[in-house]
């Protein structure tokens, strides 16, 4: 007799709410499950972000040179509030995120930096991998999703419990996952993965981040790096990484984890009693320990964004600073060369090469950080090659290898390149502006205006078209 066995897929939450409606009902409410959805209404608004001013009606974000609908969101408001736009299937995020802290407007994490409007910053599937559920990803892509982009709005009952499709068909024989009884590396995986940043997140070689399910080791997918003792800064999603350089969790160990403090199902705040566990005779017991010795502060990566420190500090007046020299050491998984190279080309050290080098394998990851690094354009060239024989739509190796064929002479193979990386994303404006160079004039001007369809605030693109139309 041959026995096939069958393999669980997900099914989204709803299937879970008949049997669990009281849960179902008090999780809804949560932050977690507010964390993305469709945008039903933005209140009209006058907004100045990075210098850029920019008029908020009808649920679209205006400026001088066009305008964006607020498609979806991204975030539960507990913090704030990003928000994405589609257009032709693929999503971008809006230059501008609504603070909870300061109850304002301003720019959106990373666009402080900009001098002009810009509508290209391409949601990847990792960008939603932790606000969204059943991500409808398009793959051979870098930003292109189907309708809608996810099935789910926030964070479904799938990713901490399992998918569900066995269990709905046949509860008993197919049990789903509950974290709490897990073993501690297992049960806290859970969490790690949408709850640690760390200073790079290196997928193991064949292995994705989004085929993580809960119940599995999160170390069989990814390494997480984090810079040594004296140089962590508070990110995000750094709660892990400081709640583990805490003494409380020191002394603790499996004791204290994120279920310690937090009830998923409902949001409630078991940290008090938490704390009065281990400190009973604490000074000042009978007020809320966390306000003084959680302190919020401003996050690295969150513009505006305020957010609780978890290192627990002694003193919640000393913050220690960064000092002397660092190095990445791995939080989690396996810190091989391949690892380490990785990790530290995406942190801009030079110290990437040496461990690239060694890598093993060297797949296309590698070989991608090796042709960034590599000052031989033919080397380069062949380095490039290589990653798009293993990931054809590969933007970065297309506008690069164009680049370097160009240089070369080779036009119309640098012409393919870059029309193969606006399939991937329409709005690479290095891929537009590269091609708007080597294509005959009409049809130079239908890439930049199809191009400036997306992101109408380059002022590259504007001149560039200007300058084909006024030669």
């Amino acid at each position: 007799m041959i026995l096939f066995l069958a393999v669980a897929v997900f099914v989204g939450s709803e299937p879970c709410r008949p049997c669990h409606t009281e849960t179902a009902e008090a999780y809804a409410r949560t932050p977690m499950a507010r964390s993305s959805g469709r945008v039903e209404s933005v209140p009209p608004a006058e907004v100045t972000a990075a210098g850029q001013r920019y008029r908020i009606a009808a649920n679209r974000l205006a400026f001088d040179q066009g305008s964006a609908a607020f498609d979806y969101f991204i975030g539960s408001n507990s913090h704030g509030r990003s928000y994405l736009f589609e257009r032709e299937g693929f999503l971008f995020e809006l230059p501008v995120t609504w603070y909870a802290s300061s109850q304002a407007w301003d720019a959106s994490p990373g666009y402080e930096k900009y001098t002009e409007v810009r509508l290209d910053r391409p949601v990847e599937r990792n960008c939603l991998l932790c606000h969204a559920s059943q991500v409808r990803f398009v793959r051979g892509t870098q930003n292109r999703y189907g309708d809608p982009p996810f099935a789910d709005n926030g964070v479904g009952c799938e990713r901490c419990h399992g998918p569900g499709s066995e269990h709905v068909r046949d509860p008993v024989t197919f049990p789903m996952v509950t974290p709490a009884e897990l073993d501690p590396e297992r049960r806290d995986a859970v969490c790690i993965q949408c709850h640690l940043s760390g200073v790079s997140r290196v997928a193991r070689a064949g292995r994705r981040l989004t085929d993580f399910h809960a119940g599995e080791r999160l170390a069989d997918y990814v390494t997480y790096f984090v810079w040594d003792a004296s140089h962590q800064d508070l990110k995000v999603t750094s709660h892990v990484e400081r709640l583990a350089a805490s003494g409380c969790k020191r002394a603790a160990g499996d004791k204290l984890w994120c279920g310690t403090c937090h009830e998923p199902h409902t949001n409630a705040d078991r940290t008090q009693a938490a704390c009065l566990g281990c400190h009973s005779r604490a000074h000042h017991a009978a007020e809320q320990c966390a306000s003084c010795h959680m302190p919020k502060f401003s996050a690295a990566d969150a513009g505006h964004g305020v957010f609780t420190d978890h290192s627990i500090p002694r003193d919640p007046a000393h913050r220690s600073k960064a000092a002397g020299h660092r190095q990445l050491v791995p939080f989690l998984g396996t810190a091989d060369a391949r690892a380490l190279g990785i990790a530290y080309a995406e942190a801009g050290d030079p110290r990437a090469r040496g461990y690239l080098l060694r890598a093993q394998p060297a797949d296309a990851a590698v070989l991608l950080r090796l042709a960034v690094l590599e000052q031989d354009s033919r080397r380069a060239a062949a380095l490039y090659e290589g990653v798009l024989r293993e990931e054809p739509g590969n933007p970065t190796a297309l506008v690069n290898l164009g680049a370097l064929y160009a240089a070369g002479g080779r036009t119309q193979d640098a012409a393919r390149l870059w029309r193969r990386a606006l399939e991937t994303n329409p709005a690479i404006e290095g891929a537009a502006l590269n091609l708007s160079q080597v294509l005959p004039t009409e049809q130079a001007r239908a890439v930049l205006v199809q191009y400036l369809g997306f992101n109408p605030g380059s002022r590259a693109a504007r001149s560039r078209l200007a300058a084909l139309r006024h030669p």
